[in-house]
């Protein structure tokens, strides 16, 4: 019988379900109509929220959700994209690739979003950081809102599923059910991620922390 070792804590694997549903809400709404800005603004700041508490997270999560644990090494990430068949070492979370594109799409989300809350389309929607920045800058982050961060958060979503899929299929390696379950089988001498109830309750309340903090300051 195969030995499963648990990897990623609930908080972590909610939080990748819930950022999902949410960039999905983002584009939708943003191609609605002027009606519906308002909601794609308070969506955008749960998404920061979010991203926020996956920062946080990255210090007091699970062993594999902590940002330590991430095999970021230049040595590693070159032997990793050498390495053809991606099978000679099992890395228990992410991979070298895996931890700097995961690193990169964080990157590229909070900039979406600390943009958009500083855009102005003269219409209907003004960020509520636009008050604090001068009208160049207000300019500059609308046009990177809308011209630059849209098509490349798309960009980086679709090599993300292109990964999932080669990873699936070529490389036979399941990044996703273990994402979901939280465990991956197969794993010698490899510590677990705590993921008990007070952990879970910590990660929840942090999340909601952060939350109420950001809608307060930043009404929208």
């Amino acid at each position: 019988m195969s030995k499963s070792t648990k990897i990623w804590d609930l908080p972590t694997r909610i939080f990748h379900i819930a950022l999902a549903l949410l960039v999905m809400g983002a584009f939708i709404t943003v191609n609605l109509g002027d009606d519906w800005m308002k909601l794609h603004g308070q969506i955008g700041l749960s998404i920061l929220a979010l991203l926020s508490f996956r920062l946080v997270w990255g210090v007091f999560g699970g062993y594999w959700s902590r940002f330590s644990s991430f095999p970021l090494h230049p040595k590693k990430v070159m032997n990793h994209l050498r390495d053809k068949s991606r099978h000679s070492i099992n890395y228990p979370g992410h991979n070298p690739l895996g931890s700097l594109s995961t690193l990169v799409m964080l990157l590229a989300f909070t900039l979406q979003a600390l943009t958009g809350l500083c855009s102005d389309d003269e219409v209907l929607f003004s960020g509520p950081l636009t008050t604090y920045l001068t009208s160049s800058q207000v300019e500059f982050a609308t046009y990177y809102h809308s011209e630059i961060g849209q098509p490349l958060i798309l960009i980086l979503i679709g090599l993300h599923v292109l990964a999932i899929l080669l990873y699936k299929f070529v490389f036979k390696q399941n990044l996703v059910t273990p994402m979901i379950t939280g465990f991956k089988e197969d794993l010698q001498d490899c510590e677990a991620s705590q993921d008990n109830f007070g952990s879970r309750l910590l990660g929840l309340f942090i999340f909601l922390m952060i939350l109420s903090l950001l809608f307060y300051f930043l009404p929208i």
